[in-house]
């Protein structure tokens, strides 16, 4: 979970935080009800889902729908996580006090019209607007030193967010598709950072040893890049 925050309206998108408001249960099955198989899609398995109920603000929500209370979360989009991201949704707008306030931004390399008629058709309330992300923006940067469950290029469109939302977006909770949110989504937005565009919890147990291919660490030069070091890093989605 990141919160991306510019420290001045006249600046681009910077930084990240990254907060936990995660919890190991789902609530797909609240929603999902078959899966079909759609050739279009580049023959991936695209699951349906019931209609989710209207999540309407509650009476301490502002009557009218200002600009400045919307709060802005960016999400990738991929058809073979679609189930993960419609969980996450619906986590979202369930422990929402203002879920009209929420807007949803999903990035994906693939727009396939499917999908999009997919969320609609679940949450036919929901504000989201769909952007897409051309790989050739990470092409021959991704290190092939790398496992390769991140080497997909979605992987790396949250780093161009800036370049790809509209210029009035200066302040978004980037959320991967494999958590569920337990709490009000607003207490994350309101967050203080000052003056500071990057807030993120240390984590520094992570093993890397998983993290990059057996030919990185068998090269000796490479091996050493953690020698005598205390490895840590922060989660950004």
């Amino acid at each position: 979970m990141a919160l991306w925050s510019s420290s001045s309206s006249l600046l681009p998108l910077l930084g990240l935080l990254s907060l936990i408001l995660l919890h190991p249960t789902t609530t797909t099955s609240a929603i999902r009800l078959n899966i079909i198989q759609n050739p279009t899609a580049s023959a991936a398995i695209i699951p349906s889902f019931r209609e989710a109920p209207a999540f309407r603000n509650g009476h301490t929500c502002t009557q009218h729908h200002d600009h400045k209370n919307i709060i802005h979360i960016v999400m990738p989009l991929d058809v073979n996580y679609i189930r993960g991201t419609m969980a996450a949704v619906l986590s979202i707008l369930q422990h929402s006090t203002c879920p009209e306030d929420v807007s949803f931004h999903f990035l994906s390399v693939h727009l396939h019209p499917e999908i999009s008629s997919l969320i609609k058709s679940t949450f036919p309330y929901l504000t989201f607007k769909m952007y897409p992300f051309d790989p050739n923006r990470v092409r021959g940067k991704i290190s092939k030193s790398i496992r390769q469950a991140l080497d997909q290029p979605l992987n790396y469109a949250r780093i161009y967010m800036a370049d790809i939302l509209p210029n009035d977006v200066n302040r978004v909770i980037y959320l991967d598709s494999d958590i569920i949110v337990v709490d009000d989504i607003a207490k994350l937005w309101g967050v203080d950072l000052g003056d500071k565009v990057l807030g993120a919890p240390e984590y520094c147990h992570a093993n890397f040893t998983n993290y990059f291919t057996d030919a990185f660490w068998s090269d000796v030069n490479l091996a050493r890049t953690f020698e005598g070091r205390r490895p840590c890093y922060f989660n950004t989605g």
